[in-house]
């Protein structure tokens, strides 16, 4: 059993409190949405948890071994891996080399990378596209990639930030359909995400943000109807559409 533990997580940028002393927890086997408006402070959680930024306070345990301002690499190879907002894969690259760097983490050699690489693009759809450039890919077909990069690393832990922006309903049911099979292969997952309608059917449960802080944190139903959500964030319409 895997557990990301957070506890007061606090970053600064000049006077500007970005998080202010938010606490969580995710497991193995579980996924924590995460929502809130645009510049709630959802990503520069994601980037002091893996490394990208210096936290300015709190702690961060990955199965009681304290992972606070560790270097993103360092992070990676314990176990964490994340996606981010702007699909990052490196574009002169086939699909399959895209993902083989990834698995160079835990295989030094080539042919062993390969197979590894191999088998996360067949676990997120994409083994067709293993020799495509990754430069030719569509938007959908990148962000499905860069999950596949996070796979091969082997996480117990994944963070997606907003892996289903821009994608079609039936982009949306099917990245949906994969999340929720990581998940019941045992692995835990926190999902930044506007698509409500994605992400509330598919999570364990929802923490809220707003100007950095923790506003509201509980079972999607509980949260679509919680009063500070529903003035900060969501509004009296979707709370009324959405059947949980």
């Amino acid at each position: 059993m895997s557990e990301l533990v957070v506890k007061g997580l606090t970053k600064k940028f000049g006077g500007l409190i970005a998080v202010n002393d938010v606490s969580f927890s995710v497991k193995s086997g579980e996924i924590l949405g995460l929502i809130g408006p645009n510049g709630a402070g959802k990503t520069t959680v994601f980037n002091c948890l893996t490394g990208f930024l210096k936290a300015d306070g709190g702690s961060v345990e990955f199965n009681g071994r304290s992972i606070y301002n560790c270097s993103p690499n360092a992070i990676c190879a314990l176990g964490v891996a994340r996606t981010f907002q702007v699909v990052q894969v490196l574009q002169g690259m086939s699909a399959l080399e895209n993902v083989m760097v990834g698995a160079y983490l835990r295989h030094s050699r080539t042919a062993a990378s390969r197979r590894r690489a191999l088998e996360a693009l067949e676990r997120v759809g994409m083994s067709r596209f293993a020799d495509m450039r990754a430069v030719n890919l569509t938007l959908p077909a990148k962000k499905r990639l860069e999950v596949a990069m996070c796979l091969a690393t082997d996480p117990q832990v994944l963070m997606l930030d907003e892996s289903m922006a821009g994608l079609t309903p039936t982009e949306i049911h099917d990245a949906s359909s994969m999340i929720c099979e990581l998940r019941d292969a045992g692995m835990a997952l926190i999902v930044v995400e506007h698509v409500m309608e994605a992400i509330m059917p598919i999570a364990d449960r929802v923490m809220v943000l707003d100007s950095g802080i923790k506003i509201a944190e509980g079972l999607p139903a509980e949260i679509v109807r919680d009063p500070r959500v529903v003035s900060a964030y969501l509004g009296d319409k979707y709370a009324k559409r959405v059947k949980c």
